[in-house]
């Protein structure tokens, strides 16, 4: 039986209870200093549980402890990792030869798949891990209101902080922002994006200066989490004790964790990619508490000389909201979402991480930033169908759900490149397909898949990071044979099980702030039909062994079953925190139908053995 407490959370499609977390990684470059003194510049891709780094010539490299320093890599003999030469990078004059002109070989996409889950393995294992791999979240919640989140910056004795505390307090805080190129301030973002339901401020401290000089926590022997650790709770100290900061101020969870704990430090990371003091998400161990609250996850990142605000945006959408990453891990695609949403690529754009893209619609639904019309009928009754509209930016979305799986819906609403959307690739109808039950290291059963308006699912192939067809526009249709067929993993309006979901798009206007299009909800798709086999006494539940919201209506069930038993069927829905039968059919055959006037609510079916045993078949209409 389901719980009440996961009950509560199915009305918003929620996410999983663990939500995923890491920062990713396009071409960024950073700078390391090796042994002798020289400074090299290396670059990423990837994010915190696997990242390629090369020389600007195409070389991988690897940290070396041996050598204290970024050596060249290859792939070890088995193929599964990369391993150094012990050749540290700036030992040789020129590349290879069979470097120039085309980038060293990786490792394939299976190995990095597999490099992806020891890190992520290592992580859970590991007090605190660097971006717990899973960050432990309780059920999404609708954020809104004023959230009070905690700034600390850093500087060391010997190096002292560029940017002044004023500056990254308007960084985060104005409402007309635009320095460092920035389009807006991190509270300007999340303003924006809620449509005034949100207002995250930060308080941010005047610089702390740490105990030791930057080289001792930057160490890249060590994980980042070790000497970043150190430090947070050494300013944390300094401020409980030393500057009489009240923690109780801050805006906390329901377990009194504190939201948006964010730490900036002066300069560079100094550090070789996940160790010393790389910039990262994760839980603080051990915890601090003051004032009646406690510590729950931080943010760390290096200050350089500018700050943009992509990459704080992300992470906030972790701390705040507890959403997850849209982008595949293991690098084997480049997601589904891709650039067209914060949690994916949307934030790390050559313009976007100035002026971050909005979170998709699902996301500003279970947030509760969004008015959602059902547009099913068999959820909703009274759903609109025929000639219908929706314009970017307007705080509103539609969803068709699955009457058979309340974790599964399509999301509908018009992107124009305009406002927050400003820097979207393309613009035009989104169709989202949610479902709680995938993951995004799986490219071919995601979180979220955007239904892509070409067909072509450029980013599943790893062809792009999402590109201008992407959208639906004029004459466009989405249905549940186009743009085209699920045999070929193309784009349609298939349930994940690969039944008819009903939804029927057509006629969709030109690209505009206000997008129209067609609904026909006239055909709808045969009853939900369920099938099992039961032993004497034995019971079942239906929809697969789960539950169902529904927004009232009639719900009528037809149960066959083996002649020579007895099958009885019944509904029951949750009220005063249990299951309570509200029908029930009990003829002395296994033949047993129900015509059910339902009111809003979660309900299931009991298909069980009066007596005998075999196969039977439900079918549901609603």
């Amino acid at each position: 039986m389901q719980t009440l407490q996961s009950l509560l959370a199915v009305g918003a499609l929620s996410v999983a209870t663990l939500a995923q977390a890491a920062i990713p990684y396009n071409n960024t470059s950073y700078e390391f200093t090796q042994p002798n003194g020289k400074t090299i510049t290396l670059f990423l891709q990837g994010n915190d549980y696997y990242a390629e780094q090369r020389t600007a010539d195409g070389r991988l490299v690897i940290y070396d402890k041996a050598l204290k320093g970024m050596a060249y890599a290859q792939v070890s003999a088995d193929g599964r990792e990369l391993v150094s030469t012990g050749q540290l990078v700036g030992g040789l004059t020129t590349p290879r030869a069979s470097t120039v002109g085309k980038p060293q070989a990786g490792l394939t996409d299976l190995a990095k798949a597999a490099q992806v889950e020891k890190m992520r393995a290592h992580m859970l294992g590991e007090q605190g891990g660097l971006h717990t791999a899973m960050v432990d979240t309780s059920s999404p919640e609708e954020i809104s209101g004023q959230v009070k989140g905690l700034t600390i910056i850093i500087d060391f004795p010997d190096e002292r902080g560029t940017i002044t505390k004023a500056q990254v307090e308007r960084f985060l805080n104005d409402l007309n922002y635009n320095e460092f190129g920035n389009a807006q301030s991190v509270r300007g973002y999340f303003r924006s994006v809620s449509g005034d339901k949100l207002d995250y401020t930060n308080t941010v401290t005047q610089y702390y200066t740490a105990k030791k000089n930057k080289a001792y926590y930057a160490d890249s022997s060590l994980s980042a989490t070790v000497r970043s650790q150190e430090l947070i709770n050494e300013a944390l100290q300094w401020l409980e004790y030393q500057q009489g900061f009240d923690f109780s101020q801050l805006t906390t969870n329901s377990s009194k964790q504190i939201r948006g704990l964010n730490i900036f430090y002066a300069g560079n990371s100094d550090s070789a990619w996940s160790k010393g003091l790389w910039p990262h998400m994760a839980r603080l161990s051990p915890r601090f508490c003051a004032d009646g609250v406690c510590t729950d996850r931080y943010q760390i990142t290096d200050m350089r000389a500018s700050l943009a605000i992509g990459t704080f945006v992300h992470e906030s959408g972790h701390l705040i909201t507890n959403w997850p990453d849209l982008y595949d891990y293991d690098g084997s695609s480049e997601g589904s979402v891709a650039s067209f949403g914060v949690m994916g690529y949307g934030a790390i754009g050559t313009t976007n991480r100035y002026k971050p893209t909005p979170p998709v619609a699902h996301f500003r639904a279970i947030a509760g930033w969004d008015t959602v019309t059902e547009l099913n009928p068999a959820i909703n009754a009274n759903a609109p169908s025929g000639r219908l509209s929706h314009t970017s930016d307007s705080g509103t979305s539609y969803k068709w759900t699955n009457p058979a799986n309340s974790n599964e819906a399509f999301y509908i609403e018009a992107i124009h490149k305009s406002g927050q959307n400003s820097e979207q690739l393309d613009q035009g109808l989104a169709i989202w397909h949610v479902d709680s039950r995938g993951t995004n290291s799986n490219e071919w059963y995601p979180y979220i898949q955007m239904e892509h308006g070409d067909g072509n699912r450029d980013p599943e192939y790893k062809r792009n990071r999402g590109d201008g067809s992407d959208l639906f526009d004029v004459a466009g249709e989405f249905t549940q044979a186009l743009p085209n067929a699920q045999t070929s993993r193309g784009t349609n309006a298939l349930w994940w099980n690969g039944s008819d979901s009903g939804l029927r798009i057509s006629d969709i206007s030109d690209p505009a702030q206000t997008i129209s299009f067609t609904l026909d909800s006239a055909t709808q798709p045969d009853p939900d039909t369920y099938t099992g086999t039961l032993s004497d006494k034995q019971s079942a539940i239906e929809p697969n062994g789960s539950w169902f919201q529904y927004s009232g209506g009639t719900i009528g069930l037809t149960l066959s079953g083996p002649a020579s038993a007895d099958f009885d069927l019944k509904i029951e829905k949750w009220l005063n925190g249990a299951w309570q039968q509200v029908a029930i059919s009990e003829s002395p055959s296994s033949t047993e139908s129900i015509n059910y006037s339902a009111g809003s609510g979660y309900y299931r079916f009991v298909v069980y053995s009066y007596s005998g045993a075999g196969s039977y078949t439900l079918r549901v209409s609603k």
